[in-house]
C-alpha cells in the first residue's frame, strides 16, 4: 500500500508498546535479556522502514510501479480506463399520460440500484420505456432482458411499482482495468508509438476505448459500403468471453482519434464449440479431463478470431503432449475429421465437453 507518515505521537506509542510487549517490568527479567528486547523492537522498526523504501523504489520505475503510481507515470500518454456504469431500457406500466419524473430508483433482486436521469410520460397504451443507469459502476450491475425490477424510491401517482428490462437488458457496465492490463496497454503504445489508421490501429483504439473491451479485430470491405468492421469482445476464453454491451462508447472514442474512415463496431455472436473427447482408458482421469478442458481453452485464447476454421485434428493436437496425455481422439459434429467454420460475425467459444 502507499507510504504514509503517521503522526509522531502514534510512532511513539507504537515504539513504547513494542518494548513493553517484550519487556515486562514486573517479571524478573535477567539483565542480558534486555539486549534481546532492544534488538527485537529495533529490528521491527527497521523492517518497516526498509519495506517502505522498497515499495517506493518500485514506484520510481514505470515497469514495476503499481496502482495510481503506475497511472501517474503514463496517464498523459495512455489514459487509464476506470469502471463504467451499466445503462439500458426498462418498461413499466401506469395510467396513460401520467408523468414519470427523473430520479426514480429501481432495484434488482440482487440489490443493485438503477435510476432515471430524465423525465418521461406514459403512453396512450399504458406503458413507457425509460433509460436507467446503474448507481454503482462495474460489470456486476449488468442485467439481461426480461428481468424484473422493483421501484424502491417513492412511488409517484399513476405508475406501477414493477418494471421489466427490455431489449438487450441493462448492459455496458465494466470493471476498471487491472494494473497488469494497463501496463500491457502502455507497453503496446510504446511499441506502436504512431497511430494514423494503419492495420491494427483501429483494433488498438477499440481496446483503449473501454475497459469492457479486452480484444478486437479488424476486417476490411464489410457490407455493401466497404466499411471497416471492428469486432470487439470482453473477457477471455479461459474465464469466459463476454459480448460488449455499450458499443457507442467504443464507436465515439474511435471517431475522436481516428482519421475520417468509414467504420462500424460490432460484437460477434458466440458460437459454442462442443467437442467429444475420448482419452486412453488408463489416462481417462478427472485430473486429465481438467487438463484437457484447460488446454482447449488456452488453444482458443491464442487462436480464436471471427472468421476462422477449427478442425477436430487441431483440437486433438492441442491436448496431447505425449507425457501426461499420450493419445486420444476428438470429434466435432460426430466425426474425428469434423470442423467448425465461423463467419466474421461469429466467434467460437468452448461449449459443452462430452466424454466417450
Amino acid at each position: 500500500m502507499p507510504l504514509s507518515r503517521e503522526p509522531l505521537a502514534v510512532l511513539l506509542d507504537r515504539a513504547y508498546n513494542n518494548y513493553t510487549s517484550l519487556f515486562k517490568p514486573l517479571d524478573k527479567t535477567p539483565r542480558y535479556n534486555l539486549l534481546r528486547v532492544f534488538a527485537a523492537a529495533d529490528a521491527g522498526l527497521e523492517h518497516q522502514i526498509l519495506g517502505d523504501i522498497g515499495f517506493l523504489s518500485d514506484q520510481i520505475f514505470p515497469d514495476t510501479a503499481t496502482g495510481e503510481f503506475l497511472r501517474a507515470h503514463w496517464s498523459d500518454r495512455v489514459p487509464p480506463l476506470y469502471a463504467i456504469a451499466a445503462i439500458g431500457p426498462i418498461q413499466t406500466e401506469g395510467e396513460p399520460n401520467a408523468p414519470v419524473p427523473a430520479g426514480l430508483v429501481f432495484s434488482s433482486p440482487s440489490g443493485y440500484r438503477y435510476f432515471t436521469d430524465r423525465a418521461y410520460r406514459i403512453g396512450e397504451d399504458g406503458t413507457v420505456t425509460v433509460q436507467v443507469k446503474a448507481q454503482e459502476a462495474g460489470a456486476a450491475a449488468n442485467i439481461g432482458p426480461n428481468q424484473e425490477l422493483s421501484l424502491s424510491s417513492a412511488i409517484p401517482p399513476g405508475i406501477m411499482s414493477i418494471a421489466t428490462t427490455v431489449g438487450n437488458g441493462i448492459t455496458g457496465g465494466a470493471d476498471g482495468e487491472t494494473d497488469e492490463a494497463y501496463l500491457t496497454r502502455v507497453l503496446n503504445t510504446l511499441r506502436n508509438a504512431t497511430r494514423y489508421g494503419k492495420p491494427g490501429d483501429f483494433a488498438a483504439w477499440a481496446i483503449d476505448a473501454s475497459p469492457a473491451v479486452s480484444k478486437a479485430w479488424e476486417y476490411k470491405n464489410f457490407s455493401v459500403f466497404g466499411a471497416l468492421l471492428i469486432q470487439v469482445v470482453g473477457g477471455n476464453q479461459i474465464d469466459g468471453i463476454v459480448p460488449v454491451g455499450n458499443l457507442d462508447i467504443v464507436r465515439d472514442y474511435i471517431s475522436t482519434v481516428a482519421p475520417p474512415v468509414l467504420f462500424t463496431v460490432r460484437t460477434p455472436a458466440l458460437l459454442p464449440l462442443n467437442p467429444a473427447v475420448s482419452l486412453l482408458p488408463l489416462e481417462d482421469t478427472l485430473s486429465n479431463r481438467e487438463i484437457v478442458s484447460n488446454r482447449l481453452k488456452t488453444y482458443l485464447q491464442v487462436t480464436s478470431a471471427p472468421g476462422g476454421r477449427y478442425t477436430a485434428g487441431n483440437l486433438r493436437d492441442a491436448i496431447i503432449d505425449g507425457i501426461q496425455i499420450s493419445g486420444g481422439t476428438i470429434s466435432l459434429g460426430g466425426s474425428t475429421t469434423g470442423e467448425l467454420v465461423t463467419t466474421i460475425l461469429e466467434l467460437p467459444v468452448l461449449g459443452a465437453l462430452s466424454w466417450e
